[in-house]
């Protein structure tokens, strides 16, 4: 369920890093209000894309598309298509040792049958985003905002500084999710540290 800007604590936020006045409502017509409804779901985007967020991470097997579209010529290469999810940011793994290439929603493969991925998905409900996550889509909304409403060059550099620095502390953050072994599967390396003292 899409978050009503009315309700949302990271448009209210970016106002306040832009250090003005958050706006009492975000249904009127005002052009602060209309700006920061265009430029909420860019800035989500944007900070979707940086990583494999574990909170919008799925794995999902795709089923081979049985027909492609009119236009749309098979790759004697890659014969075998898929339709990727509509809900997709950015594919981060592809079953291993399967040769691929993105054409628009098509995933073109070598596979047959049912074709594992993992992808990082859009999430529209704000209140289901951790807490550092949320203040750096905030950064970013008010770094997409600001050629309008901050007139300090520096302090537009320094929301660009510090949206940088809340996306870094929301990855190694997020960084905390899994065992800590290699998603390609090949063997850890030790820190040098540990391997100094050995």
């Amino acid at each position: 369920m899409t978050t009503p800007l009315a309700t949302s604590t990271i448009a209210q936020q970016a106002f306040r890093f832009m250090e003005l006045s958050p706006l009492s409502s975000y249904a009127d017509d005002s052009p602060q209000a209309q700006a920061a409804a265009e430029q909420y779901p860019e800035a989500l985007r944007i900070c979707l894309e940086e990583e494999d967020w574990s909170f919008a991470r799925r794995l999902v097997a795709l089923p081979p598309v049985g027909t492609l579209p009119a236009g749309i010529a098979a790759d004697p290469l890659l014969p075998t298509a898929y339709r990727l999810p509509g809900d997709i940011v950015r594919l981060h793994w592809v079953s291993d040792g399967v040769t691929w290439r993105v054409d628009e929603d098509l995933l073109r493969t070598d596979a047959t049958g049912q074709l594992l991925i993992r992808y990082t998905r859009v999430i529209e409900n704000e209140k289901a985003l951790p807490g550092l996550f949320r203040t750096a889509v905030a950064y970013h909304l008010a770094i997409l905002l600001a050629p309008l409403y901050v007139g300090s060059r520096t302090k537009r550099e320094t929301l660009a500084l510090e949206g940088r620095e809340a996306l870094e502390r929301a990855s190694s953050h997020d960084a905390r999710t899994a065992s800590p072994r290699r998603w390609n599967g090949q063997p850890s390396t030790g820190d040098w540290a540990t391997e100094a003292t050995r």
